[in-house]
C-alpha cells in the first residue's frame, strides 16, 4: 500500500493502527450485551433448524423454511462442537459482521486507492445500528453480506488481474502551479494518484475461482444475491471496452453461476411463495421512507427523525455517486451499481407484495457507506485552502458543515444503538429467556408445556425434560379441532404451563385460552413483559384433588364439589378429622389475607337463561363478611352455553376483611336468576326443592393479626 505523505513510514503505521481500532470497535459493539435480549421467532427456528439432520436441511428449506440451507448447514457443526446458548450462536454474526468492515475497507483500498474514504466507509460501517443489530441475529444476514463483499472483490480482482489501478490511467504528480480541485491534501479522494502495481498474489484462474465460488455460496446463504449478481452484470457490461479482454472467464463464469442456480430454484420459489408469509404489504412512500431510514439508523429510532437525517444526508451520498463517477468511470459505476442495484431491486420486487424488510437492504449496506464516506470527504477536502477572505470563509463552512453532518449521524448513531441496548420498548424480541428461568425452577413431573402459537423462541426456552406443544402448530385448523387437541393434552398431565399468544391465523379467538380457564383450574398467573405464563390443574388431576360434595340445584347444574388450592395447585385446606364420613377441612388466616376458591359444576344441560353464582363468607352469627357475584368463569360462560355432562370449573378470590374479629367462618354459595334475583333452590335426597344455598364442608378460621404484621 502506498500512502502520499512525506513520512511515508509514519503514516503507514497510522493507517494501520486507526484501521485496527475500528476493527476492535466493530467488535466491541457486536459483542456488548450480546445474550442481554432473548432470542426473536427467526433466531430460535435458526438454532432449532441448525440442529437438524444434515441430509434434512435441503428438505426443510424446500417445504418449510424459505431460505437456503447453506447458514444452518454451516451452524450445524458449530453448534455441535461449542453449543447452542443465545451467546455462542449470536458469536458466529459477530465474527462475520466484523470480517465485513474489515473487508470493505479492503475493497475500498483496491478500487479507489484513498485511505480517508476507506477509513471513514470502514467507521461508518462498524457503527452502523443495522449491521450491529443483524450482526447480534442467529440469522444468515451478516454472512449474506461478507459473501456479497467478498464475490465482489474476487470479482474486481479477476477482471484487473490482480493489479488495483489498471482501469485507472496514472496520473503524472501535480506540477507546483497546479491546484486540482479533489486533491486539497495528502488524503484527498482520487483514484488516479498510484502506481499500477499488483497487490495480490493469486493466480488468475484462481480469481475466477475464487468469484465463482463465493458468489454460489452466497446464493445459497441468501436469494437476494441475484441483485448482487445483476450488479456484478451492469457493471461488466457498462464497462466491456475495458474489460474486454476477460470476456470470455466472465462469460463462462455467469454460465456456471446460473447453472448452480437450477437446483434451488424450488427453494426459491418458497421465499415468494406461501412459506414467505409474516411479511405484510407496505405502501410504496413507506418503503422508500423505510429503506432509506434502516440504511442510515436502523431501526431503533422514531419515523420523524430517521426521515430527518435522511433527508439531511441524501446529498452527501449523491455527491459521493458524482464524484466517484467524475474521479474514475470504472470506479464509480462499480460503487453506485453495488448500491443502486440490491436496493431497488428489493424495492421494486415489494411494490404492491408483500416482500420488504429493512433487513433485505443489508447487501447494499457497505456500498451506502462508501458512498456516504466519499460525499463526506469531497465536503471536507473541497479544495486547497484558498487565499482570499471570501473562499476561505466557503471553504471552512464546507468543512465545517461535513464535520457537523458526520457528528449528527453517529450522534443518532449513538442514540439509536442506545435505545437498542437499553429501551424495552426497541427489544429484538419479548423477554422469553425470564419464562424460561421462571419454569426452570417451578415445574414438576406430570407437567407440560403448552402454547397456541408455532413461535420458536418459545420452543428454545421450554426447559429441558418439560414435554412440549402446540396447539394448533399449523394455520387456519378449525376451531373443533384445536379445543380437540387441547383437551386430549390437558388430561394427559397434572399440570399445564400455558403461554398464550394470540396470532392471526393460528388461535386469534383464544379458543385453547377460554378452555383451559374453563376446564382446568388456573392456580398461579405471573406477568412478564409483552406476555404472561398461566399455570393449571389439568381436569384429571381436578377429579383427584377436590373435596367432592355433590349438591344438585333445581336449574340441573350439580356442584361435584370445591378445592382451595396455592400456586402451586396443592390444597390450603387441612382435613379436621381422618374420618371421612361428613370430614370437614380448614383453612386459617388472617385479616387482609385472601384466598381462591375453586367450584367445580357439572351441567346438566344449557339454561333458559344465564344464572349467576353468589359466594359468601359467613361469620358465626350469620353476618355476611365478604362476598363476590358474577356469572361463571370471570362471567365468561354464561350457563345458557354449558353443554349437557361438561365439568366447569369456576373460581373466585376473597379477601378477609381488615379488622374481621378471630373466629370461625364459613363459605356458603348458590345460584339466583340475575334479572329478578330469585335464587336457585337445591334438590333435597328425595329430589324435592330445599334450602336456597350451599354451606361447603370447610371452616375459614380467622386468627387474630400477629404483631409482625401489623408493623
Amino acid at each position: 500500500m502506498v500512502i502520499n505523505s512525506p513520512d511515508h513510514k509514519f503514516n503507514k503505521l497510522a493507517h494501520y493502527a486507526i484501521i485496527g481500532l475500528i476493527l476492535l470497535l466493530a467488535f466491541f459493539l457486536r459483542t456488548y450485551q450480546l445474550d442481554h435480549q432473548a432470542l426473536r421467532g427467526d433466531e430460535a427456528a435458526t438454532v432449532l433448524y441448525s440442529a437438524m439432520p444434515i441430509s434434512e436441511l435441503w428438505e426443510l428449506s424446500r417445504v418449510t423454511d424459505p431460505h437456503p440451507p447453506l447458514y444452518y448447514l454451516l451452524l450445524h457443526p458449530w453448534q455441535w462442537l461449542i453449543g447452542e446458548e443465545a451467546w455462542i450462536m449470536r458469536f458466529a454474526g459477530v465474527i462475520a459482521g466484523t470480517l465485513t468492515v474489515a473487508t470493505l475497507y479492503a475493497l475500498a483500498q483496491r478500487t479507489i486507492r484513498n485511505a480517508a474514504v476507506s477509513l471513514l466507509a470502514a467507521g461508518l460501517l462498524a457503527v452502523n445500528p443495522l449491521q450491529i443489530w443483524l450482526a447480534q441475529d442467529v440469522r444468515s444476514y451478516p454472512l449474506f453480506t461478507l459473501l456479497g463483499l467478498l464475490s465482489s472483490w474476487a470479482l474486481w480482482a479477476a477482471l484487473t488481474g490482480g493489479h488495483p489501478s489498471t482501469v485507472s490511467r496514472q496520473a503524472a504528480p501535480p506540477s507546483k502551479t497546479q491546484n486540482p480541485p479533489l486533491q486539497p491534501t495528502n488524503y484527498a479522494l482520487s483514484t488516479k494518484q498510484y502506481t499500477s502495481r499488483p497487490t495480490s498474489h493469486i493466480p488468475h484462474p484462481l480469481l475466477w475461482l475464487l468469484y465463482l465460488c463465493l458468489t454460489v455460496a452466497c446464493l445459497y446463504t441468501h436469494y437476494y444475491t441475484v441483485f448482487l449478481i445483476a450488479f456484478q452484470g451492469f457493471f461488466v457490461l457498462v464497462n466491456a471496452k475495458k474489460f474486454w479482454t476477460q470476456k470470455w472467464p466472465w462469460l463462462l463464469s455467469q454460465i456456471a453461476i446460473g447453472l448452480s442456480i437450477i437446483p434451488g430454484l424450488q427453494l426459491a420459489y418458497n421465499f415468494i411463495g406461501p412459506a414467505a408469509g409474516g411479511i405484510e404489504k407496505i405502501p410504496t412512500p413507506d418503503i422508500l421512507r423505510l429503506a432509506s431510514t434502516a440504511l442510515l439508523t436502523g431501526f431503533t429510532i422514531s419515523d420523524h427523525w430517521g426521515l430527518l437525517i435522511s433527508l439531511l444526508l441524501a446529498p452527501i451520498w449523491l455527491l459521493g455517486i458524482v464524484t466517484l463517477l467524475r474521479q474514475d468511470f470504472t470506479t464509480g459505476t462499480f460503487w453506485t451499481f453495488f448500491f443502486a442495484t440490491p436496493v431497488l431491486g428489493v424495492i421494486i420486487l415489494s411494490i404492491d407484495r408483500p416482500f420488504f424488510k429493512e433487513r433485505f437492504l443489508i447487501q447494499a449496506q457497505p456500498a451506502f457507506e462508501l458512498l456516504l464516506a466519499a460525499g463526506l470527504a469531497t465536503l471536507f477536502f473541497s479544495a486547497k485552502l484558498p487565499t482570499t477572505r471570501p473562499r476561505r470563509t466557503t471553504h471552512y463552512v464546507l468543512r465545517a458543515t461535513a464535520l457537523l453532518l458526520l457528528t449528527c449521524l453517529l450522534y443518532v448513531n449513538l442514540l439509536t444503538l442506545t435505545n437498542y441496548f437499553t429501551d424495552i420498548a426497541y427489544a429484538k424480541a419479548p423477554p422469553w429467556h425470564l419464562y424460561h428461568n421462571y419454569v426452570s425452577g417451578k415445574f414438576q413431573s406430570g407437567d407440560v408445556m403448552l402454547t397456541n402459537f408455532p413461535e420458536a423462541s418459545v420452543s428454545y426456552y421450554s426447559p429441558n425434560g418439560l414435554p412440549f406443544y402446540v396447539v394448533p402448530v399449523e394455520r387456519d385448523r378449525s376451531r373443533e379441532f384445536r379445543l380437540t387437541e387441547t383437551e386430549k393434552i390437558a388430561n394427559a398431565y397434572d399440570r399445564i404451563w400455558f403461554l398464550p399468544l394470540l396470532r392471526q391465523g393460528f388461535d386469534e379467538q383464544g379458543d385453547v385460552l377460554n378452555w383451559l380457564d374453563r376446564h382446568a383450574d388456573r392456580v398461579d398467573q405471573t406477568f412478564f413483559p409483552v406476555y404472561n405464563l398461566n399455570l393449571y390443574v389439568g381436569p384429571a388431576a381436578i377429579d383427584t384433588r377436590l373435596i367432592r360434595q355433590p349438591v344438585t340445584f333445581t336449574n340441573g347444574i350439580v356442584l361435584r364439589g370445591f378445592q382451595i388450592l396455592d400456586k402451586t395447585g396443592q390444597s390450603r385446606l387441612v382435613p379436621t378429622s381422618t374420618d371421612d364420613t361428613g370430614q370437614e377441612y380448614r383453612l386459617t388466616l388472617e385479616p387482609e389475607d385472601e384466598f381462591t376458591l375453586s367450584l367445580y359444576w357439572l351441567a346438566g344441560a344449557p339454561t333458559e337463561e344465564p344464572y349467576t353464582v353468589f359466594t359468601h363468607l359467613i361469620a358465626a352469627d350469620g353476618f355476611n363478611r365478604v362476598g363476590q357475584d358474577n356469572q361463571p368463569v370471570w362471567g365468561s360462560y354464561p350457563t345458557s352455553d354449558w353443554s349437557p355432562g361438561e365439568k366447569i370449573t369456576d373460581k373466585y378470590t376473597l379477601t378477609i376483611p381488615p379488622g374481621t374479629p378471630p373466629g370461625d367462618h364459613h363459605l356458603r354459595i348458590g345460584w339466583y336468576q340475575s334479572d329478578t334475583q330469585e335464587r336457585v333452590p337445591v334438590l333435597d335426597e328425595a329430589g324435592h326443592p330445599g334450602e336456597e344455598s350451599v354451606i361447603l364442608n370447610a371452616i375459614i378460621h380467622v386468627k387474630q393479626r400477629s404483631s409482625l404484621a401489623k408493623d
